[in-house]
This record gives C-alpha cells, sequence and structure tokens, in this order.
C-alpha cells in the first residue's frame, strides 16, 4: 500500500493537469496498486521510479484518463461544422490549402473520425482534399486503439445502420473502419501542459476540445486554453463541449454564440454574410445580454431544470429551421427506445453518465416524482459539475422524505466540490444524526474537519468510519445513488489521514 498519495498528485498534476481528488483518489490508489504489481517493486520505491522514467509516468497516466466516448456524440455541433463552420472556412480561404482540424483528447478516435465522416458525406471524395485531420490524446495506448479503429458495439451509440454500413466492415465480433476513412486522420502524443508541442500539430483552424476540461482544475483550463489558442491559426475557431462553455470563458478567446450555439474564436471568425455574430470577448455577466447567455448556458449546463417536461426536445426532433439548409441530418441520434429505470440504473452505476441522463430524463418526463429517478439524475449532475441543478433535485426529495440518506449525501457533496464547506458540513451531519451507520457521511465528514484544521473532530470521525468498517458492512442508509467507496481503500485512508494528523498514534483497535 502508499502510505501518502500526495506526492504522486502533485506529479501527475505538473505532469498532466490532472487533479485525484475526492472520487479521482480511489482510481489513483488502483492505478498505483496495478503498476507496482506489475513492476514487482516496493511501493516505498515507485515514486522515484516516476520521477525518473518517463515511460513508466506514462504507463500511469494511461490508467487514469477517462476514454468515455462514442461515435457522432452531440452531433448538433458535428451539423454545425458540416453546415456552417466548413462552407465558411473554404470560401474565406479557398481550396488551395486544405483546412485543418484537430480533435484534441480524441480518445480511441471516435471524435476524429466521426468528423472525416460527417464531411465526407457533403463533400465526397473531396474531402481528403479540402480537409487535413489530426488526433491528438495524452493517453499513448489509447491512440494505438485509435490508428487500428476497430470498435465493439458500444461505440455506436449514434450511428444510423446506413452509416454504419457504409463505412465500417465486420471483423469477428468488432467493427473496423473503413481504410480510405481511418487514413485521412493522423494520431500524436499530446499533453496539452508540454510545450512545444509536436511540429506536426499547429495552424488549425479548428480544434475540438469537447468534454475533456471537466477533469481539470480552472488555472489548468486556462493554461490549456492559451496553449490550445497557440495551436490555432489567427481566425482559428475552438469548439467546447456543449456543457463546458461557461467553465471556459475564461477571458482567452472570445466567445460566439450562434442559434443557441456556441464556439470560441481567435480572432475575427469567417462569418456568412447574413449572420449576425459578434464574438464577446470576455463575455460581460452584469450586461443584459451576458445574464441572458448565462441563463442560457445555465440550462444547457445543468442538462434542464427540476421539470424534464419543460425540457426542449432534443435538436433531431425539432423541426429544421428553414433559413439553415442542411446537406444531411442522418447523423441525427437515432430515436430513444422506451424509457427504462433499470436500463438508466445500470448506466448510472457503469459511470455510463452522458447515456444515464436522457434515459432518466425520459423516465421522469412519464413519472416528474419518482424518488429514485429524482436521486439517480442529481448524482449524475454532480459528476457533470451541474450542482444547481443536482441541488434543486436533492432537495425536492428532501421535501418529501426529511431524511432521505440519498439526498442529504448528494446535498454535502455538492456544497462540498463547491467548496461550501459550512453547508456540506451541515448536511453530512444530517445524515450521520438520522442514520448513526452511514460511514460515508462520517468519512466525509472526517476529511472536512481535517481541512479546516479541527484535529479532534477528524480524529473522531476517521476512527467512526474505522470500526464501522471493521466487521461486517454496516447499513449506510443508502437506498439508491451508487455512491462507489471502495470499503478497502476508504479504511487505508483514515489509516493514512489518522497518521497524518498532528500528534496521531495508531492504536492496534484502529489497525
Amino acid at each position: 500500500m502508499i502510505a501518502n498519495l500526495l506526492p504522486f498528485k502533485t506529479l501527475i498534476k505538473e505532469h498532466c493537469g490532472l487533479t485525484c481528488e475526492d472520487h479521482g483518489e480511489e482510481k489513483l490508489v488502483h492505478a498505483l496498486n496495478q503498476r507496482i504489481a506489475t513492476l514487482a517493486i516496493k511501493p516505498v520505491d515507485y515514486i522515484s521510479r516516476l520521477r525518473d522514467d518517463e515511460d513508466e509516468l506514462q504507463s500511469l497516466v494511461n490508467l487514469l484518463t477517462v476514454n468515455e466516448t462514442y461515435f457522432f456524440r452531440e452531433p448538433e455541433q458535428i451539423e454545425r461544422l458540416v453546415n456552417r463552420l466548413a462552407p465558411r472556412l473554404l470560401a474565406a480561404h479557398g481550396d488551395t490549402t486544405p483546412i485543418r482540424i484537430l480533435s484534441a483528447g480524441c480518445s480511441s478516435g471516435e471524435e476524429p473520425y466521426s468528423l472525416v465522416m460527417a464531411l465526407t458525406e457533403r463533400y465526397g471524395e473531396s474531402t481528403a482534399r479540402l480537409f487535413s485531420f489530426f488526433g491528438g490524446d495524452l493517453d499513448s495506448a489509447v491512440l494505438d486503439r485509435a490508428r487500428t479503429a476497430r470498435y465493439t458495439d458500444f461505440s455506436f451509440r449514434g450511428v444510423p445502420q446506413a452509416k454504419h454500413q457504409r463505412y465500417f466492415e465486420q471483423a469477428q465480433r468488432s467493427h473496423v473502419l473503413k481504410e480510405e476513412i481511418r487514413k485521412q486522420v493522423s494520431f500524436h502524443e499530446l499533453n496539452l501542459l508540454a510545450t512545444p508541442f509536436p511540429p506536426a500539430l499547429r495552424d488549425f483552424d479548428i480544434i475540438f476540445f469537447r468534454n475533456v476540461s471537466i477533469y481539470f482544475d480552472t488555472p489548468t483550463r486556462k493554461i490549456i486554453q492559451r496553449n490550445l489558442a497557440s495551436l490555432l491559426k489567427d481566425d482559428g475557431i475552438l469548439v467546447i463541449g456543449t456543457a463546458e462553455t461557461l467553465a471556459n470563458d475564461l477571458g482567452v478567446l472570445g466567445l460566439v454564440e450562434e442559434d443557441g450555439l456556441y464556439y470560441f474564436v481567435k480572432g475575427d471568425p469567417p462569418l456568412a454574410s447574413e449572420a449576425a455574430v459578434k464574438p464577446r470577448i470576455p463575455l460581460d455577466r452584469t450586461s443584459p445580454a451576458g445574464a441572458s447567455l448565462l441563463a442560457n448556458e445555465q440550462s444547457q449546463f445543468n442538462a434542464n431544470d427540476l421539470s424534464s417536461t419543460a425540457t426542449p426536445p432534443p435538436f433531431w426532433k425539432r423541426e429544421q429551421s428553414a433559413a439553415v439548409p442542411s446537406a444531411s441530418n442522418e447523423f441525427a441520434a437515432p430515436k430513444a427506445a422506451k424509457p427504462s429505470l433499470d436500463n438508466a440504473r445500470q448506466l448510472t452505476r457503469d459511470k455510463r453518465f452522458d447515456e444515464a441522463l436522457p434515459e432518466l430524463d425520459a423516465v421522469l418526463a412519464g413519472e416528474q416524482d419518482n424518488t429514485e429517478a429524482q436521486l439517480l439524475k442529481a448524482h449524475v449532475l454532480i459528476n457533470r459539475k451541474a450542482f444547481a441543478a443536482a441541488e434543486a433535485l436533492a432537495q425536492r426529495v428532501l421535501s418529501v422524505n426529511t431524511w432521505s440518506i440519498d439526498a442529504l449525501l448528494l446535498l454535502g457533496l455538492a456544497a462540498k466540490w463547491q467548496q461550501r464547506n459550512a453547508d456540506a458540513v451541515r448536511h453530512f451531519k444530517q445524515a450521520v444524526y438520522s442514520h448513526h451507520e452511514c460511514w460515508p457521511a462520517h468519512y466525509y465528514l472526517a476529511d472536512l474537519y481535517r481541512d479546516s484544521g479541527a484535529t479532534e473532530p477528524a480524529r473522531r470521525a476517521y476512527r467512526v468510519v474505522m470500526q464501522l468498517l471493521g466487521g461486517k458492512e454496516p447499513d449506510t442508509g443508502i437506498q439508491y445513488v451508487p455512491f462507489g467507496l471502495p470499503t478497502a481503500e476508504i479504511r487505508f485512508l483514515c489509516e493514512h489521514q489518522l497518521a497524518k494528523l498532528p500528534g496521531a498514534k495508531m492504536q492496534a483497535d484502529l489497525r
């Protein structure tokens, strides 16, 4: 076992910007144990190995990266590329120099390959001449998978059958992308904190950086955005995930709104003459326009408000605007199956949050007061950092069941992640008062006390957790939410923190 995680957290954050706090700490412990077992070395020697061996550091980082992706994710942004941004860039620059497109944080390649297929639908065989595609990712192992372009059914949640047959070939239990698409994307290792970047990754017209920034804190996101800006041409465009816009409006690039969708620009983007779009550098949240954008973004970022019935239908169910001709809408997501709480529950447990959220919304559309669906949705929203909507859902449950352990823990976690520590302590204390054996509440209280310098309350809370987990696993009172706290690792962390507390002496009954 690793006695002190701090040196590893510091090294990883300095190397690539990833933070390993809260649930990320659990993943770090698992990754460290896996690499130490593979190398068959003493745990105490591993930090030195990481500092001296870049390949080993990369192997560890590969285990920590999140590679949740699939083809044609957030298809409205891909349609905007095909129908608006690409034609404008071609008109502005001519077709003598290819439009350069980078997928940063490309994972196993689904995103850049989706862009190739989507543009091929419009430009046919000319796509390879008109565009150059690149994929970059921190995880070297996942890039190898991207280059082979071999995928399981899990990657095809947004691919119509006709496209599947057109661009993929069956190979035993997998699907292989056809060579004419595969060969158009060049993949490179890309650590967005490690400048200078590979020479091939420069002068991009468009960079897609979607659903990646949520894994970095604000100072790191600002550094990364500056580095991405350095890779863009003077009129380059940065496309961020639809739920990440406000978190990335950092004054580095101008923010553009167009028909309810947002992207960032380095300078003045090439716009169609009829498009009434103006960059905002930076966004003034105190102005009427800024307040309007803030409200709009809050709606997107919180993945809709309390009432699922108030949620606008997905874009593929809305009528196509007559003012915006579309070359093809075949990449729109398929019609959802009948909502299933069982399916939503399993997706949430598997941490497939992008899939779980629409399932939960569909359940709530037909049964607005379903307590389990409300709590699971709040859990998903917290993991997507949509705290306001998550807290509102949890409060709604509490209005019916004053001592819902799930709701109290969710409210405590939302407050903790927003550094509202007094609120977090209050919610966790309520959970403990309602159900003393709720060891997760004791554990979170211990961390909050420790961080505030309250040594004795922290020591008592850690000891309570150790006692509760010392025998048969107790009834926590949690009914629905899969908080994902592994008891063995929690016991280890409690021992570790108790040993670090000022004047702490580990007693035999706590081991």
